[in-house]
C-alpha cells in the first residue's frame, strides 16, 4: 500500500490510472453494502489495535477500522494515545532491519509495551507486516500476554459464508 500507493505516484512523478485501494476500506465498504457479513462478536477476549502509519494514519482509516473492530470484537479497548498521536510499532521507516539499534529500539518500546499493558488486552490487532513483526518483538521483549494478529486474518475467522447452492 505504501510502495503503490504513497510512494510510486511521488517518485514517478505521475499518478496511476488506477487507484491503490487499502484493504481496510475493502472490508469497511463491503460491510457498509451488504456483500459482507461477519459474525458479531466473534473475538471474544480483550482486543486492542495498532493504528499503523501507512495503513491506518496516511491512508485515513481511523473510523473503518473501528466499525469493523466493533463488529467482530466482543470486548474492544482502545490505547492510549491512539489515532494520529499512537505510539510507533517500532518498525517503521525499516528499524526492524538496523540491528545496530535493536538495544535502543527496545528501550523504545517500553512506552508502546505500556499503552498495551494497560489496555489488559490478550490480542493485538495490526494492519501491516512491519507492526506485525514490531508488535510481536515488544510483546515478546516485555512479557505481555497478547497474540499479535493481522487486521485481514482477524476479520477473515469472523465471516460469515453464504449458504452453497
Amino acid at each position: 500500500m505504501k510502495a503503490l500507493g504513497f510512494e510510486a505516484p511521488y517518485w514517478l512523478g505521475r499518478k496511476f490510472s488506477f487507484e491503490a485501494i487499502p484493504p481496510i476500506k475493502v472490508w469497511a465498504e463491503c460491510l457498509h453494502a451488504g456483500t459482507l457479513k461477519l459474525k458479531s462478536g466473534f473475538h471474544e477476549a480483550p482486543v486492542t489495535f495498532q493504528d499503523s502509519c501507512n495503513f491506518i494514519r496516511n491512508a485515513g482509516m481511523f473510523q473503518q477500522s473501528r466499525d469493523l473492530m466493533s463488529v467482530v470484537a466482543m470486548d474492544f479497548r482502545e490505547m492510549h494515545p491512539h489515532g494520529n498521536a499512537t505510539y510507533c510499532c517500532g518498525n517503521g521507516g525499516g528499524q526492524g532491519l538496523m540491528p545496530e539499534y535493536k538495544q535502543a529500539k527496545i528501550a523504545a518500546l517500553k512506552a508502546k509495551a505500556d499503552c498495551i499493558r494497560a489496555t489488559g488486552a490478550k490480542m493485538v490487532v495490526v494492519a501491516c507486516h512491519n507492526c506485525e513483526d514490531g508488535i510481536h518483538e515488544t510483546c515478546k521483549n516485555y512479557e505481555l500476554d497478547a497474540k499479535v494478529e493481522l487486521f485481514s486474518a482477524f476479520l477473515a475467522e469472523a465471516v460469515v459464508l453464504p449458504e452453497a447452492v
